[in-house]
């Protein structure tokens, strides 16, 4: 029996892949044959307990998936809208004046972005995917190999795939990208994320907080029912050790690392954690494959952004791709189409990843009295952006994921 043959299969059903697909399912012709590889099961429906692992959606994101046919079924989840961001620096004490604060409202907007459950917005978006009529193969791919005009995907067992264009969508550590012996250039930074959801003796009031601390950012991300999602920044036996503390003696050293900006604070669910690192791939794309998402590079939390750069990666692809096959007998994997979504891409992230890396360097980069002096006129920096209108409108547009070369579909 012959495998399948499609013309475009992601491999990875996160949120990206899943994405990827309903998006190239929209900008490409009808008749276009497209799958999903995903190794684990199916996502359960949500419970009623927020999940660990939240995201900060930009607008740009939330474009995307409006176009993806997910969003208004989001709303029907917890999902809250932020309309205020503050960020300091360790060396001062929480105050207006030398916080760098966002504000929805003197943006003429009646947001800065959403926080979202990543469990829940993975549900929505594979029945998406199911109802579309795209194929999901729930399936552990064992072997590729790169053919004249297909790449062959073996699965553990007997079975095989066909397509025509392969896109890594499968995370950090991805199988795509390592059986296509695609190197990447980066390192570890030695900390850890801890994750969680706290209960606040103050009221969020619909605002990301986040402070600069030596060992890493520490942010509290407002949820709908009044409570916070944490991501703390440390290094990693910092990490441990916090990890192995009660509740209780947890909740005080995050309410003093957080300046006890929200009051006291209480933990509510189990804490988890995970590792940091950065990386870049020395190519997203060659002949019959593209990376997007994590795959294609990593990122440090403390901006919130790894996420959505997957999402705008995949709507790059998908237009790049979908316009390409408007001529007749179009290839998807030609190399040089396929090129264009890897300029158009790489420029933006590599703008994105030089800044979260320069930030993580100079607010929690080394140590001495030389860090020190370092951090501390980063916060000064923080105040002085604050106090230029022009400049903090850049920073904001850039954290709304506005700013940059969009693809259409993320257009405001």
């Amino acid at each position: 029996m012959s495998a399948a043959v499609y013309d475009v299969t992601f491999v990875g059903g996160g949120l990206v892949g899943l994405a990827g697909a309903l998006l190239i399912k929209n900008a490409a012709p009808e008749n276009t044959r497209i799958a999903v590889i995903e190794a684990g099961k199916a996502p359960a429906a949500p419970t009623d307990e927020v999940g660990l692992r939240v995201s900060a959606l930009s607008m740009a994101s939330a474009k995307l998936l409006e176009h993806c046919g997910v969003w208004d079924a989001l709303g029907d989840y917890r999902l809250e809208t932020y309309s205020g961001m503050c960020v300091w620096q360790e060396d001062f004490e929480y105050d207006t004046e030398r916080a760098l604060n966002f504000s929805a409202a003197e943006l003429g907007r009646a947001g800065l972005g959403y926080i979202a459950e990543n469990d829940v917005l993975r549900y929505l978006l594979w029945q998406a995917v199911e109802a579309a009529g795209i194929d999901v193969i729930c399936a552990r791919p064992a072997e590729l190999s790169v053919g004249e005009d297909a790449v062959a995907i073996e699965f553990e067992g007997a079975d095989s795939v066909a397509t025509r264009l392969l896109v890594g969508a499968d995370g950090a550590n991805s199988w795509v990208r390592r059986s296509l012996e695609i190197e990447t250039r980066g390192d570890n930074y030695g900390q850890k994320a801890i994750v969680g959801n706290i209960s606040s003796e103050h009221p969020h009031q619909d605002t990301a907080w986040q402070r600069f601390l030596a060992g890493g950012p520490v942010a509290l991300l407002p949820l709908p029912d009044g409570r916070c999602s944490i991501v703390w920044s440390c290094q990693s036996d910092e990490a441990d050790r916090l990890l192995e503390l009660d509740d209780e003696a947890f909740a005080a050293e995050l309410t003093a690392a957080t300046d006890g900006v929200l009051g006291q604070l209480r933990c509510t669910t189990p804490r988890a954690a995970f590792p940091l690192s950065h990386a870049h791939a020395v190519a997203y794309s060659g002949k019959r494959f593209a990376l997007i998402g994590d795959a294609a590079h990593r990122i440090h939390p403390l901006a919130g952004q790894g996420v959505n750069l997957g999402l705008l990666d995949a709507a790059a692809l998908a237009e790049t791709v979908g316009a390409h096959l408007d001529i007749k007998f179009a290839d998807p994997g030609d190399a040089l189409m396929l090129a264009r979504f890897e300029r158009w891409r790489r420029r933006d992230n590599d703008q994105t990843l030089a800044m979260m890396n320069a930030l993580h360097s100079l607010f929690a980069g080394g140590t001495g009295d030389t860090a020190s002096a370092v951090a501390h006129a980063g916060g000064l920096g923080l105040a002085a952006v604050n106090a230029v209108t022009p400049l903090k409108r850049i920073f904001a547009e850039h954290a709304m994921g506005i700013a940059g070369d969009l693809p259409a579909a993320a257009r405001q």
